[in-house]
């Protein structure tokens, strides 16, 4: 077992850190996330039949994307899903969550951190991911006990696939009784540069990621059809690599430029046939300019002079 920092350690399993929690008074819950495995949610019900469920996103900003949504579960010891997270799940697949607190207070929280501050701009924010979660938590260890809130004791995976156990209190596991907080409005979390500089490497996949829950909560931008044999997740991952090819860097201007190939078809920008588009071709490029076209794009309807 390695020891990055007193809120982070990298663990071979998960089971004697969940045990120790519960035998310090914590209980359990599983967070999953049903897009990691085609077969997980199957699974969560063959598995948990019983098990009262919540959706994370029920109740939220991102209530109509609810087919995206993680699922909460309480689990025990022997809970056979955790048997199958551990042999079969993927990475991305949710956390193990373990907390002293009334569930509600916990849910609340969690809820509350489904968007998060950044430039003027509400993102989503995948804490359930454990690749995003640990890399925080390790390299800005200050965060973690404002993004746990309530819990205790968070295990997952990491970029790696290796275990971590991430703690609230450092090496103070239930020494001191936490104050019940009313959760803060969503969104209250900043993401600042130096989160943005934390994920450089990663930033397309989340990009992609945000922007594809942010059509699904428009409903596919009223109905219109993805190419055939390809899935929302794949079309918005290959135009986010276009937009950032051609110098486009915001999340707002991305997020556009995906709309705009949704509607007009992979020749987007046809920047000859269409003039107004001539910012988008600029090297280097002029975001702002090139954001403006591209709202008059869709605000009108079309690609007109």
């Amino acid at each position: 077992m390695t020891t990055d920092c007193g809120t982070y350690r990298q663990i071979e399993n998960f089971d004697p850190y969940l045990h120790e929690a519960l035998d310090r008074g914590c209980a359990p819950w599983l967070m999953i996330d049903p897009l990691c495995h085609e077969q997980a949610l199957a699974q969560l019900f063959t598995d948990e039949p019983d098990a009262e469920k919540t959706i994370l996103f029920e109740d939220t900003p991102l209530a109509a994307s609810k087919e995206a949504s993680p699922w909460l579960i309480p689990i025990t010891r022997e809970s056979p899903i955790l048997h199958w997270i551990d042999d079969n799940a993927t990475l991305a697949w949710g956390m193990i969550l373990a907390s002293d607190a009334p569930f509600p207070e916990i849910l609340a929280h969690l809820r509350s951190l489904l968007l998060v501050k950044s430039d003027g701009e509400d993102l989503i924010f995948r804490f359930w991911d454990g690749r995003v979660l640990s890399r925080i938590c390790r390299l800005l260890p200050k965060e973690t006990p404002v993004i746990l809130g309530p819990v205790r004791r968070v295990l997952t995976q990491n970029d790696e696939k290796d275990w971590v156990c991430i703690d609230r209190d450092e090496d103070t596991l239930m020494k001191a009784r936490l104050q019940p907080k009313p959760a803060l409005p969503c969104p209250w979390y900043r993401f600042t540069e130096t989160h943005e500089r934390l994920f450089h490497d990663r930033r397309p996949a989340i990009v992609a990621s945000n922007i594809s829950e942010a059509l699904l909560r428009k409903k596919m931008e009223h109905g219109l059809e993805l190419p055939r044999n390809e899935r929302l997740a794949d079309f918005v991952t290959r135009h986010v690599a276009r937009g950032l090819a051609l110098g486009l860097w915001r999340m707002e201007a991305l997020e556009l430029f995906v709309r705009c190939s949704l509607h007009y078809g992979e020749s987007f920008p046809d920047v000859q046939a269409r003039p107004a588009l001539a910012s988008l071709a600029r090297q280097p490029i002029d975001e702002s300019s090139a954001i403006a076209a591209m709202r008059h794009a869709l605000q009108q309807g079309g690609l007109h002079d």
